[in-house]
């Protein structure tokens, strides 16, 4: 409560005697620990009865001021208050040179009639009661706070208030740590098992890390029948102590004890002993949404990048020029591990997400590291994300087929968990159909040659050690290994798989069966305690030995960081000395920057233009001006085909590449497109961006590109449908990767996989994304052979072509309305044909005068994004396509023109 000086609410000071004091007896005589109001509440009438108390006080000659009124409502409310919250006076609100009655000054004197009074005779004290206060508390506390305390009645060992029935001793300061209930038991470390002792010498951080591989497998892979009779059902299990049989019996045990020494140890405590104990802690998460991104990054660099840049078993490159990588991602929301292989790849990676739905979701708005734009979401038929049931399953396979040509994804990242609190120590029991159908997964979704890698917990049951065995015979190379980055006190690992082999679709089938099994018998009491019987395992002796001494070398490394976190945790000033260095050196060495997570800038168009422009490997000589850069460049439009003599335009055929339009001449659908991230596409318009927010195109940040949006048809006649897409032509820049000094050729090459990556399966809200299908000019007879006549909805026929067939969409066409060229050839080179090789070759005359010739078209010889733009040529059909491509046109250029005049130019 605070209290004004009475000359702020415009009171003068003779107009009431008693400007400060307040009837206290309320006040100070009630105790309560809560901030809710005192104990004894006062009732209406007791408000009413204290104002008529403190009216008496006033002499009578006194004219009532607005002052006296609220000084004597508030000192009823005061009444209701309880003071004990702060424990600090209700004068606290008085600046210091004015505390009426708490010094020694001379306006007590000047208030006789207050002191006088018998029921204020309370705030009369002696300097006897200030000696005692002062004699016993000596130097506790301040004089001023002791003689505060004896204006105000207290008496040591007395409560306090008029009646001295209040508290006795001064409240205690709170000791709860952030949201604890009261009646929390203390926070403190169990028992230390005696067989295993921590010393600072016995755990060095290093930044490398060695993989050891499993023995290598037989060549050949597991039967449907074989699997089938190793199967084993029976009552379900609950306990782990008596697993035995891949593990030594007294690591199995020091495991199970020292995760128990933490049981009444306060998670903040065990958190902040975490962090001090961990080499690899403060690596944090850098620039992703989570840790699991940089335990991908671990994980992807100890294992040579052999997920972001795959290779074959003969170290050959997996992935061509002409193909994107593909990677599904299953139970892995929020999509960590997704994140970093987009950071990684950008958009020349199309990722699969396979997850809950729910909290635990995947957060792409989240990705800021990452293009988010060519990942997919996907929940199964059953639209919950639930990897258990098989229905789900089977949807995806056919999900992931369908955008793969049917050959599935390059490797499957799996990361699938779930609180097990209080259950710690059979978290592995409860996984087990976790762990099942993750490896099923990737038995689905995998491509032969294809990797795999998936979080276990502990393998020590019969039926982990069994699926591992399993993907061990489905896989060339298979090992079980524990990154730095996965915490040493926790029981996680990871089974990585590489090379899928071919022929493993009988395992495939065994394991959808096996779920199946388990999805339907979820309320019997029979599981599945066994899908390789032991004698099998133990008769490989390399494998049995593997997993044997896996399980005990993590082991034994989880107890010794277990009891190194206990110590931690009761000395709260130990701290690894080396976490600054490994973080430095494991990001070397990860090939990530030491940076913190920030939100990708959003920038305007222009802005966005010019920061490309300026980072092409040969900027335009209008890069740092965006007004000049688009009357120059992007708003210049092409020559135009209009009679026969036009055709000299295209001076030699074997230089030029033509694709066929929607756009006729003068189309506001023809345009430069840029992308700023996401749905931020914006259409140039002039000199102005208009943004495309009705048409929910999705595209990468960093994207300049050209292209028109066409009106796609299915069907014929009165059923037919019509959509929209937007379909590239040329591109400078795509997701921020440079194209622009590229020949057309691979240009086009660029487009189709960019194109290929933004393609959105089944998913009608966002706006397809197409490339131009182009052809080389000199084949210009066969590229108009792929034209034929359709009848359309409101006109009796027009010209069309197909859409260039991919993921089932050979029933889509576009009317065609012009023709466009584009030249890849710089001058002075010109292309020609080889009649010995029949392959087109590039010929110039040197300086020296001396004929050069090259089958591949060199960088001198190459015509950039911007130069080819700026000389394009259109060949326009509109109305008149009919007679064009006929060839009955009378003024303008007609179908047999082009072909006469491209026969001649080839056979020059």
């Amino acid at each position: 409560m605070n209290l004004s000086d009475p000359s702020d609410d415009g009171s003068s000071s003779d107009e009431s005697s008693i400007p400060a004091k307040r009837h206290r007896s309320d006040t100070y005589g009630a105790s309560s620990t809560t901030s809710q109001g005192s104990a004894l509440q006062d009732s209406d009438d007791d408000k009413e009865k204290a104002y008529k108390e403190h009216s008496s006080d006033v002499p009578r000659g006194s004219k009532k001021s607005p002052f006296t009124n609220n000084v004597l409502e508030r000192s009823s409310r005061l009444s209701q208050s309880s003071m004990s919250e702060n424990c600090s006076s209700p004068n606290d609100g008085y600046n210091d040179d004015y505390r009426p009655g708490f010094e020694d000054n001379d306006e007590i004197t000047m208030r006789a009639s207050f002191h006088g009074s018998n029921e204020n005779s309370f705030y009369n004290k002696t300097s006897d009661s200030y000696s005692e206060i002062s004699d016993t508390f000596k130097s506790e506390y301040s004089e001023k706070s002791k003689r505060m305390m004896s204006n105000m009645g207290y008496k040591p060992g007395k409560g306090l208030g008029k009646l001295e029935h209040g508290r006795v001793e001064p409240v205690e300061a709170s000791t709860q740590k952030g949201r604890r209930g009261l009646g929390l038991k203390p926070s403190l470390v169990g028992q230390i098992p005696r067989d295993f002792k921590w010393s600072p010498d016995e755990t060095k951080a290093e930044s490398k890390e060695e993989v050891i591989w499993m023995p290598t497998p037989p060549d050949e892979t597991l039967s449907g029948d074989i699997l089938e009779e190793w199967l084993v059902k029976g009552p379900k299990k609950l306990s782990i102590d008596n697993e035995t049989d891949f593990v030594d019996p007294q690591i199995l045990q020091g495991i199970i004890n020292a995760k128990t020494i933490f049981d009444t140890l306060d998670d903040e405590d065990l958190r902040n002993a975490r962090f001090r104990s961990n080499p690899y802690e403060t690596i944090g998460s850098v620039i992703f949404l989570n840790r699991a991104a940089v335990k991908m990054a671990n994980i992807d660099a100890v294992f040579d990048f052999m997920f972001t840049y795959p290779k074959t078993l003969n170290g050959e490159k997996m992935i061509n020029d002409k193909e994107i990588l593909y990677f599904a991602d299953v139970c892995a929301g929020p999509g960590g591990f997704s994140e970093y292989v987009l950071f990684r790849k950008g958009w020349e990676a199309k990722g699969f997400g396979f997850t809950l739905k729910g909290a635990n979701d995947f957060k792409l708005s989240d990705f800021y590291a990452g293009t988010s734009e060519t990942f997919n979401t996907f929940y199964g038929v059953k639209d919950d994300g639930n990897i258990f049931n098989p229905a789900n399953l089977v949807s995806l396979k056919d999900y992931v087929l369908a955008q793969t040509d049917d050959k599935g994804v390059h490797f499957l990242m799996a990361d699938g968990g779930f609180s097990v609190t209080g259950q710690e120590n059979i978290q592995e029991i409860l996984s087990k159909q976790l762990y099942l159908c993750q490896c099923l997964a990737a038995l689905m979704l995998v491509r032969t040659g294809g990797h795999f890698v998936v979080k276990l917990f502990d393998v020590f049951t019969r039926f982990s050690v069994g699926l591992i065995y399993i993907m061990y015979r489905c896989f060339e190379k298979v090992c079980i290994f524990k990154p730095v980055t996965s915490r040493p006190a926790n029981s996680e690992r990871y089974l990585v798989c590489m090379w899928k082999k071919v022929g493993t679709e009988s395992v495939e089938r065994h394991l959808e069966s096996v779920n199946s099994m388990m999805w339907n018998e979820l309320d019997k009491e029979d599981d599945i305690t066994e899908l390789v019987p032991l004698s099998v395992l133990t008769e490989d002796e390399a494998f049995y030995e593997y997993i044997f001494k896996s399980n005990c070398m993590l082991g034994e490394r989880q107890i010794k960081h277990l009891l190194k976190l206990a110590e931690f945790s009761k000395n709260k000033d130990l701290k690894e000395p080396c976490q600054a260095e490994m973080r430095e050196q494991c990001l070397k060495l990860w090939k990530l920057p030491d940076k913190v997570r920030t939100q990708p800038e959003r920038r305007p168009p222009d802005d966005t233009m010019l920061s490309l422009l300026a980072k092409l490997r040969k900027p335009p000589p209008d890069a740092n001006n965006a007004f000049a850069f688009k009357n120059a460049v992007l708003n210049k439009q092409p020559e135009y085909l209009e009679t026969v003599s036009d055709l000299g335009l295209l001076k030699n055929a074997y230089d030029w590449h033509l694709t066929f339009l929607s756009s006729p001449k003068g189309s506001p659908d023809l345009r430069i497109f840029i992308g700023c991230g996401g749905k931020r596409v914006y259409q140039l318009e002039g000199n102005n961006w208009r943004i495309l927010a009705d048409l929910h195109i999705t595209l990468p940040a960093n994207t300049l590109l050209y292209g028109e949006i066409v009106k796609e048809f299915r069907g014929q006649g009165s059923q037919q449908m019509r959509t929209k897409a937007l379909h590239v032509i040329d591109a400078l820049v795509l997701g921020g990767k440079d194209i622009s000094y590229m020949t057309l050729t691979n240009r086009i090459n660029q487009c189709t996989l960019f194109c290929t990556a933004l393609e959105k399966h089944l998913n009608s809200q966002c706006l397809p994304i197409r490339c131009k299908r182009f052809f080389n000019l000199e084949s210009f007879a066969s590229a108009v052979a792929n034209l034929e006549y359709r009848s359309m909805k409101r006109i009796r026929k027009a010209v069309t072509i197909d859409i260039p067939k991919r993921n089932h969409r050979n029933d889509l066409f576009y009317v065609v309305g012009s023709v466009l060229f584009i030249k890849e050839i710089k001058e002075p080179w010109s292309g020609q044909m080889s009649k010995s090789r029949q392959a087109k070759y590039y010929f110039r005359i040197g300086k020296d005068g001396k004929p050069m010739s090259q089958f591949e078209i060199l960088e001198d010889a190459t015509l950039d994004m911007i130069s080819a733009y700026k000389t394009r040529v259109m060949w326009s059909w509109e109305d008149a396509a009919s007679a064009i491509f006929d060839g009955q046109t009378k003024n303008k250029v007609s179908r047999i023109d082009m072909e006469e005049y491209v026969t001649r130019n080839v056979k020059r």
